[in-house]
Order: structure tokens, then sequence, then C-alpha cells
């Protein structure tokens, strides 16, 4: 039987703004390469995660040329999409769904993530434990 739900919980010293934007825009400078964190390691440039519901979260091969020709892995599809408070997407890669929330506290941000396994789902990759103090580390 496969795990329903996995979580992890970081907190970081800069208001949720600033955490998202980090979170969002600067994923390839926090994301730990290695031969265990890329779907195709071999292959991978960097990670990049598309704004605005719609947009993908990608492990890129190869950044788009002049006629928009790109070589990447569609990880994700965000599908909620609040600045400075929630990113969420439907993986494409498994199963799953995740949410991303950054909640203001006294000392900073709390930034919480959340993997679900969608009904019926058989399939998930619950990295994100793993990941997330990669995100905190960049902040720190």
């Amino acid at each position: 039987m496969v795990k329903q739900s996995a979580s992890a919980v970081v907190e970081v010293a800069t208001d949720p703004d600033t955490a998202f934007r980090v979170f969002t825009d600067e994923i390839d400078l926090w994301w730990v390469r290695g031969p265990i964190n890329f779907f195709d390691a071999n292959r991978a440039i960097g990670m990049q995660i598309e704004p605005g519901v719609g947009g993908r979260i990608l492990e890129v091969y190869r950044y788009a040329d002049a006629a928009g020709a790109e070589d990447v892995l569609e990880m994700g599809q965000i599908t909620e999409w609040e600045p400075g408070k929630l990113m969420a997407y439907r993986s494409s890669v498994d199963d799953t769904e995740t949410e991303v929330r950054f909640e203001s506290f006294e000392g900073g941000t709390r930034v919480s993530v959340e993997m679900t396994l969608v009904p019926g789902g058989e399939k998930a990759f619950y990295f994100w434990p793993n990941v997330i103090g990669w995100f905190a580390d960049r902040l720190a």
C-alpha cells in the first residue's frame, strides 16, 4: 500500500513575499545538483518554475532556443498561484498533488509542504521532505 501523504516544514528569516520569490524564481539556485536529485541527472542543467496557474515545473536539459525548441521534463503543472502565500501543483511524474504554503510568523516565514496521493493514485515520489531543507539553506 502506498503512503497517502508526506509533509515538511522549514522556517526562514525573511518575509513571505521574498520566501515565495526565492522558492519559485530562484529554484535553480537552491536545488542541489546530484545523481539522485534529478530524474535524468546525466542531462539535467537546471530547474525552473514558470509563474502562474498553468505554469510548469521543469527539469531542464536544454533551454528554449530562438525557435522555441526546448528539452525539458515537465514535473508538474501549477494549479494555484498566490505570491507570498501559496503555490500548488499537480505532478506530471507521479500521482500526487503538492501545496507549498508561506505563512508569516514573528521571526520570518514558515514554509510548509504537503504532498498528497490523489484518489485512486498508485505512484508517489515523496521527495519534498528531503528537498525543502535546501531552500532553507539558501536563505540562511
